[in-house]
């Protein structure tokens, strides 16, 4: 890697650093900090405008200039893992990471998908490739990329060794779904959850192999050739100046546009976001989606949001009693509207919290569902998802929430409904109809698991309002297996590869929670994979 020293730009005429004119005239706009536009390819005001505007303007500005063989922009799993997967191959890497410190939010996940592993071998659970591909086809209605797919469903078993070799240590590999078959979700020991621990062993075998990795660095544009090749990018730093690195070989892994609106409303149309919060992680403004597009990458057709229900913000203990299938759900009429017993499938809860006419739910359970909760302690979903000590905390959580109003608790139901603002024969009608459900055990209108039939008979009964939580968005740029991006023409962008949520195709519209934790899993898998593709383009 060859790095130049920072060379000062001042406002004397003639050309910039990255070689565009300085237009005689440059109208003067009400702010100077670059943004992505969503109309990039109509109408972009690129990063190198917002240069020339700084030097028409008489602002300095020092440059400082990489050479390289690749650059990934991004440095969380898919990044780290293209990274150490180009490295393996004695790779030149610069990687670019827009925060202080890498891992973004593949410091999260709790688990990693992976079919054919050996520690699955070992356990006797036989996980098979193809029943795995044609389990994610069919979920998705044949919408994905099926060669995308297979891909990534083939590394995964292998990719779960790959990471030992660098230090992860993983544990077990649990369900993460009631009765799931096979098990696929690998898991390492807390309190260091699996996100954590494989980001740690990334970066460290990254740094060993020599790979550069710059943080603070935001990446602005990609540099093309006349040609419409890929030569490098176009970076800023924390203090505004620039940071240009020519490559031979770009990966843009920048995590998705979860913290775009202007993205969401184009790409999710039905989206509602005074419905849905923001959930945990890092809100990414879909940098990578717009340089791709603006250097000739095609829009994939499938997108999908990661999104779950029911969910309230703070007080954790409560999801103790949320994520149970023994409640019942109601609209705010107070009318049922759903199998609460899909709450272990969290995309489908969400999908059917959002159809509901302002998008929430309301969640109620009854004293002995508390009871029953802690008796029968936690379930492996919450051993991996809620946080240590929730059982000592509930009591009082539970008073926290009655006292900010957000849980309403009566020992009957016409002061319950009244708090609500249901009405009484409503919220009534529809909770004896459920119990005579429980009585003769049987749903005779959402065919609830018998197993979850549970009367709700001992008061106080208990009504929190839940709602829906945004954790990513997955779709985008247009890949092969390769992981290249590819013009409207099925042909790949010269030099160019996207990995993680940034590519499109490993999704339809909603996501599959039955491949437990694939979004982690596609995250490592297609960044190995296009960090293997790239080095290997070079030789």
């Amino acid at each position: 890697m060859l790095v130049q020293e920072p060379r000062l730009i001042r406002n004397a005429g003639g050309y910039s650093v990255i070689n565009h004119a300085i237009p005689e005239y440059v109208p003067i706009v009400p702010h100077l900090w670059w943004e992505p536009r969503v109309d990039a390819q109509k109408s972009p005001f690129l990063f190198v405008d917002y240069l020339c505007l700084r030097y028409a303007k008489g602002m300095d500005f020092k440059v400082k200039e990489y050479k390289t063989q690749i650059a990934i922009v991004g440095g969380g799993a898919s990044g780290l893992s293209a990274a150490a997967a180009a490295a393996e191959h004695g790779t030149g890497v610069v990687l670019l990471e827009a925060n202080e410190s890498v891992g973004g939010n593949g410091l999260f996940p709790r688990g990693i998908f992976a079919v054919d592993s050996y520690i699955q071998r070992s356990k006797l659970i036989f996980a098979d490739t193809d029943d795995m591909f044609k389990s994610c086809m069919e979920y998705s209605h044949w919408k994905p990329n099926a060669r995308v797919i297979r891909a990534l469903i083939d590394l995964s078993g292998d990719t779960i060794g790959w990471l030992e070799q660098k230090g992860v240590s993983f544990s077990d590999v649990v369900h993460h779904l009631p009765n799931q078959t096979p098990e696929v979700y690998h898991i390492t020991e807390a309190p260091v959850n699996t996100g954590k621990a494989v980001i740690k062993a990334l970066e460290a075998f990254c740094r060993q192999r020599g790979v550069t990795v710059l943080t603070g660095i935001s990446g602005k544009e990609l540099s093309t050739s006349s040609g419409g090749a890929v030569t490098g990018i176009i970076c800023e730093d924390k203090s505004g100046d620039c940071i240009s690195v020519k490559a031979d070989k770009v990966i843009l892994c920048t995590g998705g546009f979860a913290g775009n609106p202007e993205l969401v409303a184009r790409f999710y149309p039905d989206y509602d976001s005074g419905a849905v919060d923001t959930g945990p992680g890092m809100r990414h403004k879909g940098a990578g989606l717009q340089m791709a597009i603006q250097a000739g990458a095609a829009i994939d057709g499938n997108f999908a949001m990661e999104i779950s229900a029911p969910r309230i913000k703070g007080f954790e203990p409560l999801n103790l009693v949320l994520g149970k299938p023994y409640n019942i759900w109601f609209n705010k009429f107070g009318v049922r509207f759903a199998d609460e017993g899909i709450v272990y499938n969290f995309a489908q809860a969400a999908n059917a919290c959002l159809r509901q006419p302002d998008g929430f739910l309301w969640v109620m359970f009854d004293q002995g569902n508390i009871d029953k909760a802690l008796c029968d302690g936690r379930d492996i979903i919450e051993l991996v998802h809620i946080g240590q000590g929730a059982e000592q905390k509930l009591p009082q959580t539970i008073v926290e929430a009655q006292e900010n109003g957000i849980l309403k608790v009566s020992d009957t139901l016409p002061e319950l409904a009244q708090k609500a603002g249901f009405r009484q024969e409503t919220l009534e009608h529809s909770v004896s109809e459920y119990n005579d459900f429980c009585k003769f055990n049987r749903d005779a209108l959402f065919a609830k698991n018998r197993r979850y039939l549970k009367a709700l008979d001992k008061p106080p009964f208990y009504l929190v309002k839940a709602g829906a939580d945004m954790l990513t968005t997955h779709g985008g740029i247009r890949v092969n297996e390769r992981f290249e991006a590819l013009n409207a023409g099925f042909e790949p962008v010269p030099n160019l590869y996207v990995a993680g949520v940034d590519f499109g195709g490993a999704d339809a519209d909603v996501y599959n929670v039955v491949m437990s934790g694939h979004s982690f899993g596609f995250a490592v898998n297609s960044g190995r994979i296009a960090g293997k593709s790239a080095a290997e383009a070079l030789s």
